[in-house]
């Protein structure tokens, strides 16, 4: 699932209990940017993130698209990178991916490299293990043991050019690398599943 991250308490458990991975856009980190460019709140998308950690086993990751003058200021990106590490962990997966003005915004350049190169440097100093950079052809965009720092997944934009991950561990120290690494899915995600779910939807093959 690829989401805002805006959903109901009602909704969350019928829905997340069918999926197995989640892309979340955590667009900014600051309640000035979701109020005058979505029209939203920051908070729902947090409290989105804080059930997906603590009642779900759905793999997921976040994804920042930063665009210039608007959500780009290292500070606040620190603080982004510092919520995350303290309320989800080192672990999860955060993509800094670069604007285009290709439909709306067209007023604003697209992202210098180099802003995704600072942001990603200041989230792995915050603690975050796996940080990447998108939309652009980067070194960023690779999979480094966070141990021992060896190249262990190689990408060029969406393609995977190497994979050495081996029994989910890096195969020069043996640290294990977060990910789902099997298919062991059949509607196992949430500890919290509520009961009346099939039964309610069940006619309908979900």
């Amino acid at each position: 699932m690829v989401s805002n991250g805006y959903i109901t308490r009602e909704a969350f458990h019928d829905i997340y209990d069918h999926v197995d991975a989640a892309n979340i856009d955590l667009k900014a980190f600051t309640e000035n940017f979701y109020g005058k460019i979505t029209l939203t709140h920051l908070a729902p998308v947090l409290e989105t993130l804080h059930w997906l950690k603590n009642e779900t086993n759905v793999w997921f990751e976040l994804t920042n698209l930063m665009i210039s003058t608007l959500n780009d200021d290292p500070e606040e990106t620190r603080k982004l990178a510092e919520w995350i590490l303290t309320n989800l962990g080192p672990d999860v997966p955060l993509h800094f991916t670069a604007f285009h003005p290709d439909f709306k915004l067209r007023d604003k350049p697209r992202t210098p490299p180099e802003t995704l190169h600072n942001a990603r440097r200041i989230a792995r100093d915050v603690g975050l293990r796996y940080v990447y950079e998108g939309n652009i052809y980067s070194d960023g965009a690779n999979t480094n043991c966070p141990a021992c720092g060896t190249l262990l997944v190689k990408r060029s934009w969406h393609d995977v050019m190497q994979n050495r991950i081996k029994k989910s561990a890096c195969p020069d120290c043996g640290f294990q690398i977060a990910g789902v690494w099997e298919n062991t899915s059949l509607h196992h995600n949430s500890p919290q599943r509520p009961t009346g779910a099939v039964g309610r939807y069940g006619h309908l093959n979900l």
